[in-house]
């Protein structure tokens, strides 16, 4: 009797996994897709726009989706960090607001979200300028299919180096560029950041953890600070946000299938040659001149880019207007952790750029 009812149990609870892990299959495997603008009616906006996109941005194609109330408003483009992680679907999350003073424009980067083909060739040789030239193909076709002169640039970590360098070479493209995070020194901050979780661990006598970060590294690996300690103490969120938070909120995004999770996986495969180069960048020494207003944004508990160093670059450069803007309750990701003051910051402050 007892084996008869422990089969049953058994039986119920393998087709029970089996209807969840196929749920979960076919949702991933549908199309990525994003909802209309619509009226009190149920009615599409006839001047609104909702698109995924893909574009063939120097060879490659690449997936860029267009959301925007009106048409006619100014043009916002995302550069996500990463690289090789999108960050589309918690842009839409927490930030779909900008889409009613904008048209918002969130461009999966080549071998990120869905714009990786993860059956297509690995590259033997990446770096910064590629995706440089690939965001200016991608302003040069937004200006001439919107018909306008210029964009507002956002960029967030990773997508600050090559930001901030487009926005040094193409001045007359942009009303404004806002780096969120911006590298500066990454030797540096991964040192300061190592230090920071290093006290951190001796503080609250965690000898594995001490361990493992005074252990030396081997010839070949990359000096990074582990992203799960910095997690673990209060060096990436501050907020209530997590890695685990932000997952989930990407799986249930209509933006977002199969291919975005392929992309995490693959990402050391596809990506290691940018990781490595954005891994030895330092930019506060050479790259302090722009013509157009330049605006840093950085979280005060932030130690994955270390805040201080963005400071410090800030004070570096000159620009015709430049503002440093602390979110005082935020870690890596302000635009997550308080997207409400993020969303009307950039709305009272970068807006007005747009339509001076």
């Amino acid at each position: 009797m007892f084996w008869r009812y422990a089969s049953r149990s058994l039986f119920v609870f393998l087709a029970l996994a089996v209807i969840v892990i196929g749920t979960i299959v076919i949702y991933l495997s549908m199309p990525a897709w994003t909802p209309p603008f619509r009226d009190a009616q149920d009615r599409r906006l006839p001047n609104s726009i909702a698109s995924i996109e893909r574009w063939r941005l120097n060879g490659v194609e690449q997936s860029v989706i267009l959301r925007g109330r009106n048409v006619a408003n100014p043009l916002i483009v995302w550069i996500h960090g990463g690289p090789g992680i999108s960050e589309t679907p918690l842009l839409r999350h927490y930030n779909a607001a900008l889409e009613d003073r904008f048209v918002v424009v969130y461009w999966d980067q080549r071998y990120a979200g869905q714009s990786l083909d993860p059956f297509g060739p690995k590259p033997t040789h990446e770096d910064v300028s590629e995706y440089v030239s690939d965001l200016d193909a991608l302003i040069l076709r937004l200006r001439a299919r919107f018909h306008r002169d210029k964009v507002v640039l956002i960029a967030h970590p990773w997508g600050t180096f090559p930001g901030i360098l487009y926005a040094e070479a193409h001045p007359g493209h942009l009303f404004a560029y806002v780096g969120i995070e911006q590298v500066a020194d990454s030797p540096e901050s991964e040192r300061r950041s190592r230090a920071f979780v290093l006290a951190q661990a001796r503080m609250h006598h965690d000898a594995d953890d001490v361990a493992r970060l005074v252990k030396p590294p081997g010839n070949d690996s990359l000096i990074y600070t582990p992203r799960d300690l910095l997690e673990k103490y209060g060096g990436s969120f501050h907020a209530n946000v997590g890695i685990g938070t932000l997952a989930l909120i990407t799986a249930r995004a209509s933006e977002a299938n199969w291919r975005n999770f392929a992309a995490v996986a693959l990402n050391a495969d596809f990506n290691m040659p940018a990781i490595r180069e954005s891994s030895n960048a330092v930019l506060d020494e050479r790259h302090t001149r722009f013509s157009v207003p330049v605006f840093f944004v950085s979280g005060r508990y932030d130690h994955q880019v270390e805040a201080s160093l963005s400071y410090r670059y800030f004070l570096r450069i000159s620009a015709p207007e430049k503002r440093f803007v602390w979110f005082e309750k935020s870690g890596h990701a302000p635009p997550f952790e308080e997207s409400e003051r993020f969303n009307a910051w950039v709305t009272h402050v970068v807006l007005p750029l747009a339509h001076r």
